[in-house]
């Protein structure tokens, strides 16, 4: 439980390191290259560190492509989400995985929904809805309402990287969890480099700083954070797991709070409270395809 704790608090951190940076150092999508990138190479070197190979099964290699391109996707609307809307917001509106998650569940493996769930969506629905602003004082400029998009396409993005991974782990072989992240992280950030160069938005970090603050993204989030939960999530039970969990977006919450000076009015934070709630309920019934886990 304090390692998963440990993990939660880890990986909160991510949308604030690609805040830290900023769009006029690089653009958001440079940002997901250069942590896919680092950590990459962390975790293949942790891997021959270990002394296991980075060779996978034949029948991987294809799961670990697709995980690529769909972990590429996330990450390039999410991080437009986090500079659009802020850390907090496009953190919570990204755990709408959960829900997405069940939905392609119900599609690809003919799971059923119980009423617990659907109950559970609706309310979320509901807490987006005044997370967003409706009935606020919010401002819906067209970047405020692009980023409010880019936050929900990333639910149902990382909802997509969940149920690969899930895919993949059916194979008839063996699945390292380490080795195939190195796989997965290296063909995402070979995505996010032809995307980001195609973007007008900087792409070489310019500076020492922000050169760390991207090294630091991909070492500790993209490798160690991603390792410790894995870890720990074998170990505890779902339910369990998805109120620690949960610690993620409401840590990322206040921390844009405190070093961004985020904003949120009363009608949102109400918002905020619901959405978590929901999000920790649905996480009970879309734990067994992965959604239990953090977003990114």
């Amino acid at each position: 439980m304090a390692t998963l704790v440990l993990g939660a608090v880890m990986i909160s951190f991510a949308p604030i390191f690609v805040k830290l940076v900023g769009q006029e150092a690089l653009g958001p999508t440079a940002i997901a290259f250069w942590r896919n990138l680092f950590g990459g190479i962390t975790l293949m070197l942790l891997t021959l560190v270990s002394g296991r190979s980075l060779i996978l099964p034949k029948t991987l290699w294809r799961f670990a492509l697709l995980a690529g391109f769909v972990f590429f996707l996330d990450l390039f609307v999410w991080h437009k989400s986090i500079i659009y809307t802020g850390a907090g917001m496009a953190t919570i509106l990204g755990n709408t995985q959960v829900f997405a998650t069940s939905v392609l569940g119900v599609v690809l493996f003919r799971e059923k929904l119980t009423l617990r769930f659907i109950i559970a969506a609706f309310s979320a629905m509901g807490g987006v809805v005044l997370l967003v602003g409706v009935g606020g004082e919010v401002e819906f400029s067209t970047t405020y309402l692009k980023g409010v998009g880019f936050g929900l396409l990333t639910g149902v993005a990382y909802a997509s990287y969940l149920i690969t991974l899930k895919t993949a782990s059916r194979q008839p072989d063996r699945l390292d969890p380490v080795v195939f992240m190195t796989w997965t992280s290296f063909f995402s950030a070979f995505f996010l480099g032809i995307t980001g160069l195609l973007e007008p938005d900087p792409f070489i970090p310019p500076t020492l700083g922000d050169f760390g603050i991207v090294l630091a993204l991909g070492v500790t989030v993209q490798a160690l954070a991603w390792i410790v939960i894995m870890r720990s999530l074998a170990l505890l039970e779902a339910s369990r797991t998805g109120l620690v969990l949960l610690l993620q977006p409401t840590l990322a919450t206040v921390w844009g709070m405190l070093f961004f000076a985020e904003e949120m009015g009363p009608t949102q934070l109400v918002g905020a409270a619901i959405t978590l709630a929901a999000i920790y309920v649905g996480s009970l019934r879309a734990a067994k395809f992965g959604a239990a886990a953090p977003v990114d």
